[in-house]
């Protein structure tokens, strides 16, 4: 069997999905939903194209059998085995979507369900709800997924038997050059730790992403049907066959290409067999103005990456940027009369990162007087196309990676990102607040107490400043100055107030620690500092100190 390409971790998720807003406490916002939205919807129509083109070529193959039947019938029996198992994975793929959506709009089954049109992506909606399809697919272990309908494992379980059913079909030589794309292997997380299939792919993901990438299962389903049928329509000798047309059919494993995953094509003529290879020519972009003969590519690329076998042209390509891929040729074919016909074509597919945004809504804040990261991508263009401004804060940095600064006034800020289009035109993608708040004051600390404490003299006595932490932040690094503080003790039953205008103890307050005695008190308040953002603060409360 031919080896499986790396498959891209799901939420193309999100994929494909990402996502509009890819960001550090960033909402999941309803542009990054809408966009799994149109992206199935756009699957979805490519999935119609497809069908139509395995339709025809079932009927090609039905035609020749009423040519020749005793030389197609056995070809014809696997193509018609080949569409059956294709359309009764469809069906479970679909059936799966509906279920997962009434499931999570709360319905007790499909058949409550009292408008087909919920079923509609556009229309759910939960687009972000991932508890109810992670509790369905994968159940409440992680680390053991559950078994039985409509879960992860019957999703895999299903898609490997329709891919040994495809290979069951052909022949030992086309099983060699035949990939049906399904590739079950540990996928890397955000963290770069391997996960099982089942928990990279649909663990803890939106409903949005999920049910985008099931189709894209249809596809690749629909598009593993078409090579198969491809390579058992070339089985048959073309000296059995009379066409008046010619049509070149590009059978992608899919229009959607993560970043890390491999495109790949196959580009054949259906009406020929494979004792007769084509000229597969690729480039960025043909020209096909003139006569046939004055015919050429634009952008020619390295013919390494072309393969011909068994009257298949195969194209390789692993996109290194964002956006979307254009490309083009001719296959090049011998007439009956000896003479080379170019036909043209021209294709596209998407290259995205894989993305999932899994943002706490609570959590969206930038803090005044630090740089808070920021990162910004949109799915189908690659960084350098976006455009991204703030209002009520400084922005800096470039390629999707930034840094946000607030002002000293306001209480929000707001991130708008623009996209730079093919026309050169600018399109608003939208725009994502943020709360702006100041950064907490720090916890004192004296003779190492936090509040109220007891401490011996020798404790005291070596104390030399008061110290402020803050604790349980986001942020590694930041501090804070002390900038003075106020010392109570008693001498001789006396109240005795000194001040130091830094964090360190003056003489004076030396001196007062030196005629302390057991059961003594102490007070350390007023505690003034400065942090990140420039201004002065009181810390609220100070160190309460029993001399024991």
């Amino acid at each position: 069997m031919a080896g499986h390409k790396e498959t891209p971790r799901q939420k193309m998720i999100g994929m494909m999905y990402l996502v509009l807003l890819a960001l550090l406490a960033m909402n999941v916002s309803r542009e990054v939903l809408n966009a799994f939205v149109v992206l199935n919807t756009a699957i979805e129509k490519n999935n119609e194209t497809i069908e139509g083109k395995n339709q025809e070529t079932l009927a090609e193959f039905e035609k020749q059998y009423s040519i020749n039947q005793k030389k197609v019938g056995p070809y014809l029996e696997k193509a018609r085995v080949i569409m059956s198992a294709s359309k009764e994975l469809d069906t479970y793929l679909e059936d799966l979507k509906r279920h997962l959506i009434a499931k999570t709009e709360g319905k007790e089954s499909v058949e409550e369900v009292e408008h087909d049109s919920l079923f509609e992506l556009a229309n759910v909606g939960a687009k972000d709800n991932y508890d109810v399809p992670t509790t369905i697919m994968i159940g409440s272990n992680e680390a053991d997924p559950k078994d039985g309908p409509w879960t992860a494992k019957e999703v895999r379980q299903k898609l490997e038997e329709f891919e040994a059913k495809l290979y069951s079909q052909l022949n030992e030589e086309d099983q060699e050059n035949f990939d049906a794309g399904f590739n079950f292997g540990d996928i890397k997380n955000a963290d770069g730790k391997a996960e099982r299939w089942e928990i990279g792919t649909f663990y803890h993901v939106p409903l949005a992403a999920i049910v985008t990438n099931l189709t894209r299962y249809q596809a690749e389903v629909k598009s593993a049907q078409a090579e198969a049928l491809g390579l058992l329509f070339g089985e048959i000798s073309a000296e059995d066959f009379k066409f008046d047309t010619l049509d070149v059919k590009v059978l992608a494993n899919s229009n959607y290409v993560v970043l890390g995953d491999s495109f790949k094509a196959d580009v054949i003529v259906a009406a020929y067999s494979t004792t007769q290879n084509p000229e597969l020519i690729v480039g960025s972009d043909i020209d096909t103005s003139g006569s046939e003969s004055n015919w050429q590519v634009v952008g020619p690329v390295d013919t390494a990456r072309v393969k011909v076998s068994n009257g298949v042209a195969s194209y390789g390509y692993k996109p290194t940027s964002e956006g979307e891929v254009n490309w083009g040729g001719f296959i090049v074919i011998k007439t009956p009369n000896g003479e080379d016909k170019k036909y043209p074509f021209k294709h596209s597919f998407i290259a995205a990162k894989p993305a999932l945004v899994v943002s706490p809504t609570a959590m969206n804040v930038f803090y005044r007087g630090l740089q808070n990261p920021l990162e910004v991508s949109v799915s189908g263009f690659s960084s350098n196309q976006l455009s991204v401004s703030a209002r009520g804060a400084t922005l800096s940095g470039s390629n999707g990676s930034y840094q946000v600064s607030p002002g000293k006034e306001g209480r929000e800020v707001s991130i708008s990102v623009s996209v730079r289009m093919k026309d050169g035109s600018s399109r608003s993608m939208g725009e994502t607040k943020f709360r702006v708040k100041n950064v907490p004051l720090p916890t004192p600390k004296f003779a190492g107490v936090k509040g109220t404490g007891k401490v011996t003299t020798a404790q005291l006595k070596a104390a030399d400043r008061v110290f402020v932490e803050l604790e349980d932040f986001l942020f590694d690094g930041v501090r804070y100055k002390v900038v003075g503080f106020d010392m109570l003790g008693f001498n001789r039953g006396d109240p005795v107030p000194l001040s130091a205008k830094n964090d360190r103890l003056t003489n004076a307050m030396k001196n007062l620690i030196g005629v302390q005695r057991r059961g003594s008190r102490m007070f350390i308040e007023n505690i003034f500092v400065v942090g990140p953002d420039g201004r002065r603060r009181k810390i609220p409360g100070g160190v309460n100190l029993e001399i024991i």
